[in-house]
């Protein structure tokens, strides 16, 4: 067989100077099987193990204060889920950098943006992979003292006004969706840009603004970035009790903010995402 024939017989990717398909099926699952293995061994646990130890700590110094107390007013399930909730939107942006930017290290310390492409692989799906990896571990953080605390409340014997399974699901389902919001866009900067300390910058940022449109009765500006999904979202509401002790509740239909959330949510992982594909293609 000729050199012409040869050539005429390779695939039209070649031809054409496109990297070639991959002979896996390109499913997600596929990606993540391969993304977990690329991280075995790797630091990247040890900093998500590091910020899930963090979180829970801090939450359980601060359930142990609040059992401490004699006064009852502040003995309830509401206050102590509402404490550890609003460490979502301050944490989550600063961890999501920290651990998006380990993820952009390892991806171009080994080449490995280079190795997905030569194997066909959609920019798209490898960015929904490693959010989804990034993501679950940011989540984690939140969603494991959300469970417990509240648990732990009833429990003690804290007040409990309305059904405990809200009080669990409800903060954690929106931390969830805020979180991979934030997630979201945290990797994207860390996709995109050389300086790691951009994304740590602006989440530090983002954290503090977001954290505080709830004092400054500004919380519906919240739904304008990820990083304030947590505090438009919140599903408490707080006021003062006639003894002048601060109580909270939960809002009459949480559930709404729970839905709003997850548009959110959804809305800014497609923009990332659609950010991810544009410069893919002016490569």
């Amino acid at each position: 067989m000729s050199s012409v024939e040869s050539f005429s017989m390779r695939p039209k990717e070649f031809r054409s100077g496109k990297p070639p398909r991959s002979s896996h099926p390109g499913g997600l699952l596929v990606l993540l099987s391969m993304e977990l293995h690329k991280l075995k061994g790797s630091s990247f646990w040890w900093m998500a193990l590091g910020m899930i130890a963090l979180v829970s700590a801090w939450s359980g110094l601060a359930f142990i204060k609040r059992a401490e107390s004699a006064n009852p007013a502040t003995r309830t399930v509401a206050l102590a889920q509402g404490e550890i909730y609003q460490t979502v939107g301050l944490l989550a942006p600063i961890l999501a950098a920290l651990l998006t930017s380990r993820l952009a290290v390892l991806e171009s310390g080994e080449r490995m943006d280079l190795k997905w492409r030569s194997l066909g692989q959609d920019a798209t799906e490898r960015f929904l992979t490693k959010l989804i990896v990034a993501g679950c571990v940011i989540t984690l953080c939140f969603v494991i003292p959300l469970t417990w605390v509240p648990l732990a409340a009833s429990a003690q014997g804290f007040h409990l006004a309305g059904s405990l399974a809200e009080y669990i699901l409800v903060p954690a389902l929106i931390a969830c969706f805020s979180t991979m919001a934030v997630t979201a866009i945290q990797l994207v900067l860390s996709l995109t840009t050389n300086k790691q300390a951009i994304g740590l910058g602006l989440g530090v940022i983002a954290g503090l603004i977001g954290t505080g449109l709830g004092p400054m009765n500004m919380p519906g500006l919240g739904w304008l970035f990820p990083a304030g999904i947590s505090s438009a979202a919140s599903p408490f509401l707080s006021s003062a009790s006639p003894d002048g002790f601060a109580s909270m509740t939960l809002v009459a239909n949480p559930w709404a903010k729970v839905l709003t959330s997850l548009l959110e949510c959804i809305i800014w992982s497609g923009i990332s995402a659609f950010i991810v594909k544009a410069k893919e293609l002016c490569r």
